[in-house]
């Protein structure tokens, strides 16, 4: 209802909010997923209906990494380290762990596809998975996905990557961003532009 409600008051573009690539990458146990196709036929009936009012419709694909807060039995993140004293601590992913989560980002726009979706937005800011790969606050890795700022980029060049090898070509992706981490030693606003460039 809530979104055909902005469909029906002639919104242009509706992104829905963050939606999981896997159960353990939502904010909350009770955030929407996209990790299997029983998730399609759900998300295709509110599409079709925005649809009907001339409404384009995307959605936000995420990972909220070390700021999970659902029931799942761990978390994970680039770097054992915790959001805050109100978090868990994450468990640091191996390589395996990154390429099956790059992997889910892959299956997850297929499924957005089969839905109907007009665009996807993948989800880098706000401390969420992506952003912690790409913040020297948060990625204390010592491999090729941390120190350098190429290096700290390589996940989510690597989850680009898949996207578009799925993604249909005259469908556009956007990529959400935190431009400033407002914290010394974290990324700014000049490191963000030279980020996106790379």
């Amino acid at each position: 209802t809530h979104y055909i409600s902005r469909a029906v008051g002639g919104v242009g573009l509706i992104i829905i909010e963050a939606t999981a690539v896997t159960p353990n990458g939502r904010i909350s146990s009770n955030d929407l997923g996209l990790w299997s196709d029983d998730h399609i036929e759900g998300l295709k009936s509110i599409v079709d209906k925005a649809k009907v009012y001339g409404s384009k419709m995307g959605i936000q694909l995420a990972h909220a990494g070390r700021k999970c807060q659902s029931n799942d039995d761990f978390i994970v993140g680039p770097s054992p380290i915790r959001y805050s004293e109100d978090y868990r601590i994450p468990r640091e992913l191996d390589k395996e762990g990154i390429k099956k989560i790059v992997q889910e980002f892959r299956n997850a726009a297929e499924r957005a596809d089969l839905a109907g979706f007009d665009t996807i937005e993948l989800h880098g800011a706000h401390g969420y998975l992506i952003n912690e790969f790409l913040s020297p606050l948060s990625n204390k890795r010592r491999d090729e996905y941390d120190g350098s700022r190429e290096n700290r980029v390589r996940f989510l060049k690597e989850i680009l990557s898949e996207v578009k090898e799925v993604w249909p070509k005259e469908k556009p992706i956007i990529l959400r961003v935190s431009a400033d981490d407002y914290t010394e030693g974290g990324i700014d606003k000049e490191e963000m532009v030279e980020i996106i460039n790379l």
